[in-house]
């Protein structure tokens, strides 16, 4: 359940800038295209940084690792709500990317030492549905509040929160936790496992277009279809509703299906989203049942990707699911400022076209993971029968 409120905090974290865009732009009389680098910057960061602290933190006791990660995402959000410029607030979201770099993989790669092979799916599924929950509670509200008393407001809010999280993580988690050492022959295990590989980069791929409409859906919605303050708070919260309920609908069936199909249902749903996204000039109700289709798709994929690692070798799940944390922060860094280029030189109605080509990309890879993967169990399960 901590584990589950330290994802809900750390998605909050990471998301909450998306919806209060417009405000810190206005504050720092920035473009959408310039305050939007915030996300790359705490993308890209949490991307380094996730392998480089799955290597460094192996040998630190899960406790100390995961409450301290979220004590160090406290103080930087703390920070941030009385950041003087807009280039000290991207120094401060550059650290406070550190916190979400250790917490989101290694609180994954936990779960196998605390729950049984029958039930990590399920598990893993219920510790992610922390970042669908961020979606339907804590970006609408850090939206709303930011609307009315101001984003730093909501920066503090968030910094309390992880305060909060970070106490509840060290009381739940039993001392002397440790996971297997993640050193160079764990690394080159990985790297040279073809499906693994192409899993990760399958939620590169999908993340990077997400990421190309979501970060930008603020200045979008208010540009083209005149909604903000409250009205764009209540479509997140829409968003962010469905979203849990496509997570939980994964998570039910993580241990019955297999989580490839999981992945390849949910990558379809945002797809026929991005595809439909023209109709939402039809009118609202156009507008917010395509916001919901996408979704119910956006946040399922990543409890199933992490399940589909840790199948392929549970032994390997601290740095494998630590590869795949880093690449869904690179797919955001990717597709914020490829979004960027598409929003200033095609405009904001174009954004949906290079997100739905993402999504058919990922689409086609982790079609050929899956492939591949089943290719790999059956010359496993041979090799030990030998």
């Amino acid at each position: 359940m901590m584990l589950c409120l330290g994802n809900f905090v750390i998605g909050t974290g990471a998301m909450i800038v998306t919806g209060m865009l417009n405000d810190i732009a206005g504050d720092f009389q920035l473009g959408a295209g310039t305050a939007g680098q915030l996300i790359s910057v705490f993308a890209l960061a949490t991307c380094v940084g996730a392998p480089l602290f799955a290597t460094l933190g192996s040998r630190i006791d899960r406790r100390q690792l995961l409450a301290g990660s979220l004590l160090v995402y406290a103080a930087m959000h703390l920070a941030a709500a009385f950041a003087p410029s807009f280039a000290s607030l991207m120094a401060i979201r550059l650290l406070s990317a550190i916190g979400a770099a250790i917490f989101t993989p290694q609180a994954a790669a936990t779960l196998p030492l605390l729950v049984n092979a029958q039930t990590r799916g399920r598990a893993i599924s219920f510790v992610f549905l922390g970042w669908s929950v961020a979606s339907v509670v804590g970006v609408p509200m850090g939206t709303w509040i930011a609307s009315t008393l101001g984003w730093r407001f909501s920066m503090g809010l968030v910094g309390l929160l992880a305060l909060g999280a970070s106490v509840g993580v060290w009381r739940a988690l039993p001392p002397r936790l440790y996971v297997e050492p993640a050193g160079r022959a764990a690394w080159g295990a990985v790297l040279r496992h073809t499906p693994m590989v192409l899993v990760v980069a399958t939620t590169m791929i999908q993340s990077a277009g997400m990421f190309t409409l979501f970060t930008y859906i603020a200045p979008l919605l208010r540009d083209v279809h005149g909604i903000s303050g409250g009205a764009l708070s209540l479509m997140f919260l829409a968003y962010g509703a469905c979203g849990v309920s496509g997570n939980v609908l994964a998570a039910s069936r993580m241990d019955r299906a297999t989580p490839a199909r999981i992945v390849q249902a949910a990558m379809l749903t945002s797809l026929a989203a991005m595809l439909l996204w023209p109709l939402a000039t039809l009118g609202p109700v156009a507008l917010v049942l395509i916001f919901m289709l996408w979704g119910v798709g956006g946040f399922a994929t990543n409890s199933a990707q992490q399940a589909r690692l840790v199948a392929l070798a549970p032994e390997r799940a601290a740095v494998s699911i630590s590869l795949n944390s880093s690449s869904i922060y690179l797919g955001q860094a990717l597709g914020a400022m490829g979004g960027a280029a598409i929003y200033a030189t095609a405009g904001a109605d174009s954004l949906h076209w290079g997100a739905a080509a993402l999504m058919l990309l990922a689409l086609v890879v982790s079609q050929r993971a899956r492939v591949l993967g089943q290719r790999w169990c059956l010359r496993e399960t041979a090799r030990q029968q030998a």
